[in-house]
């Protein structure tokens, strides 16, 4: 069953198995020994109660305030329920071992981006399964042209594209090792960070948030029981952009702990990690450092009734639960989450 980072980045980044919680087996689903199509459906509602001064809005719902207030003290909460429905439509060549696939992967969704993946998996043999995609974002996320504008102005929202790329090479040589490899190309619709404060156009250059994201990530996953997995995973980023103050390296950690109980099934995420900037802030005359944490968990329930929909399999409930903070040397980019969702799984 699939259950399926600039200071924005970040906190995207970082909410990697918030919302959705991650695959439980975080591993590729083995390709199906049937040809034909298949996939997933999962509706669902939620709430959240973010505090950031650089994300604006996303699928309409506003994520922190026009006006900043202080450039020198932490963003306030700023909260609002939302839906979403993400789905994932595949078709299987059993006698090739392939696989093509479209949609939403939950892993994208948690990040605030509602990327969709064209792409293609092959299984190999004993060298495992390859799988390639290709990214695009067909609704942007909104942060604001300048997030440095303050006092009784308001913000001016623009749209942040990112477009790009993953590999993915699982269960190599018959381990249960997984490598990722993610690319994107972030394109603001205009970058005006420092324009309100009258910085020079060399000190608003360190600030520019375009640029190119590189993301490598290793996992590898421990039956230690019936049932029970657990997956330590090493998460690498690398923000390219073009403001040094923007550009920074980042190392996580992640911690999944899973259960495949019937009827009941658990999935449980904790991750920590830190990200340092290239450049001095021209703002705050310092280089910044961010800390941060993440827990996650989530429940979900087969009904008892054997509901289905257009020949599903049973339909699961689940409950979903994560808090995310990110504590930074400079408080205008604390940022932290806290979510809750509910909803349905359909699987075909």
């Amino acid at each position: 069953m699939r259950i399926k980072r600039q200071h924005y980045s970040t906190i995207v980044a970082l909410v990697t198995v918030l919302l959705f919680g991650s695959d439980f087996a975080n591993a590729l689903e083995p390709i199906p020994q049937e040809s034909g199509f298949s996939g997933y459906i999962r509706p669902g509602v939620g709430y959240i109660s973010l505090k950031s001064n650089m994300v604006a809005r996303f699928l309409g719902v506003d994520l922190s305030e026009k006006r900043a207030g202080s450039l020198f003290e932490s963003p306030a909460s700023k909260s609002s329920p939302f839906v979403l429905v993400p789905l994932l439509l595949e078709y299987t060549f059993a006698d090739t071992r392939t696989q093509l696939f479209i949609g939403t992967e939950p892993t994208d969704l948690i990040r605030f981006d509602y990327s969709q993946q064209v792409g293609i998996k092959q299984e190999i043999g004993m060298f495992g399964i390859l799988q390639g995609g290709f990214l695009y974002s067909p609704i942007a996320l909104k942060v604001w042209q300048d997030p440095y504008v303050a006092g009784y102005q308001d913000r001016v929202e623009t749209n942040q594209n990112s477009n790009g790329g993953r590999l993915v090479w699982d269960r190599p040589f018959g381990t249960r090792l997984q490598l990722q490899y993610t690319y994107r190309k972030i394109d603001l619709g205009e970058e005006a960070s420092g324009e309100f404060l009258g910085l020079n156009s060399e000190q608003r250059g360190l600030l520019d948030r375009n640029g190119n994201r590189h993301v490598g990530e290793i996992l590898y996953r421990f039956d230690f029981a019936q049932k029970h997995w657990l997956t330590p995973a090493f998460i690498y980023t690398r923000n390219d952009m073009e403001g040094g103050a923007m550009a920074g390296h980042a190392v996580t950690f992640q911690f999944n702990y899973a259960y495949l109980g019937d009827p009941f099934a658990v999935n449980t995420n904790a991750f920590l990690g830190v990200e340092d900037y290239d450049e001095r802030n021209p703002i705050y005359n310092k280089f910044q450092t961010d800390n941060h944490i993440g827990l996650q968990a989530a429940i979900y329930y087969k009904n008892p009734w054997g509901w289905r929909i257009f020949g599903s399999n049973p339909m699961n409930f689940y409950v979903s639960g994560a808090f995310v903070d990110i504590d930074a040397n400079i408080d205008f980019y604390d940022q932290q989450a806290i979510m809750a969702t509910g909803g349905v799984l359909f699987r075909w």
